[in-house]
């Protein structure tokens, strides 16, 4: 009787979590069937009533640190405080049901690895997104200068070379160009964009364009020291990788290597696992064997990591 009212309990709190989740999605879709709808009558979608389920839950966003909310904006995910705090309630209460149903320490475990996948997931987009803004800004800075020659102010070459780059340089740079349309400075927009993707390139850019604003000179002449600079950094860096290819995927063998024994030794050995679950001692050597699995990844990657974004 008491493992059935356990189960019940362990389900009622997995269901609380998928129906904040559901609510969410439900809300979305309204919002989205409003605004088509709105379109096609063409007025505006009512203003001064929240639509949003969670309105009169705490914004969650506030509390990211700062490294975690320039991750999410390089990834290109954007986080609502309703989504974030119907997350944050799931993942709750998939950790209440969790540990009702086997223990404390399995669900835990269980959270923690969920939100560190995530977490790896998150950085690899972030680093592919940024990878992808970095090849493209070569070609951005040559625009620019081909259009400052030919006689156009700053502000004019920056939005015409935007509208003429790929779609990674005009996702980023779009809201840019909107505060310096709309009589934002240019120096401080730049500034501010730089700040937000911190990304080199982008530094490099906006302390040539506030040097030549300050203190005058030929912004083309510049652009070109910029361009090429940063063309030799490219390359060196294609060096530095061919060099370290070796070390990292020996990084990346040390790094799979202990979760790949463990997950053998689990499917073929249960018993010898559940020792480390249910002993005190094994519970212990567990923590202490996925502290040192996460620290000797991060302190891998800080080794072979060859850029800085």
């Amino acid at each position: 009787m008491t493992e059935l009212s356990t189960a019940i309990l362990a389900l009622l709190c997995f269901g609380s979590g998928a129906y904040a989740l559901f609510l969410l999605w439900r809300n979305r879709s309204d919002r989205e069937v409003e605004e088509r709808l709105g379109e096609l009558v063409d007025r505006a979608p009512p203003r001064g009533k929240s639509v949003s389920p969670f309105g009169s839950w705490p914004d969650s966003t506030r509390y990211l640190p700062e490294f975690a909310r320039t991750r999410l904006y390089q990834a290109g995910i954007e986080f609502s405080a309703d989504r974030l705090t119907a997350l944050a309630f799931f993942a709750f209460c998939l950790w209440v049901a969790i540990a009702l149903l086997l223990s404390f320490f399995v669900s835990t475990l269980l959270v923690l690895s969920m939100i560190l996948v995530v977490a790896a997931v998150v950085d690899y987009r972030a680093r592919q997104r940024m990878n992808a803004l970095s090849d493209a800004m070569l070609g951005y800075f040559d625009r620019v200068r081909q259009l400052l020659v030919v006689g156009n102010s700053l502000s004019v070459a920056l939005s015409r070379a935007t509208q003429s780059s790929p779609p990674i340089i005009v996702e980023f740079f779009s809201p840019t160009m909107r505060r310096i349309a709309n009589g934002a400075g240019v120096t401080e927009s730049i500034g501010q964009l730089a700040d937000e993707l911190d990304l080199y390139e982008l530094r490099l850019f906006g302390a040539a364009v506030e040097t030549n604003l300050r203190f005058g000179g030929s912004l083309t002449a510049i652009l070109a020291n910029l361009i090429e600079n940063i063309r030799r950094r490219a390359a060196v860096l294609r060096e530095v990788r061919v060099s370290t290819s070796q070390i990292r995927a020996s990084a990346w063998v040390l790094g799979l290597l202990p979760m790949v024994v463990a997950s053998v030794v689990m499917v073929q050995s249960p018993d010898y696992i559940r020792w480390f679950i249910d002993n005190p001692s094994g519970r212990t050597l567990l923590i202490y064997c996925a502290v040192s699995q996460v620290l000797g990844a991060i302190v891998m990657r800080g080794v072979v990591k060859s850029t800085s974004y």
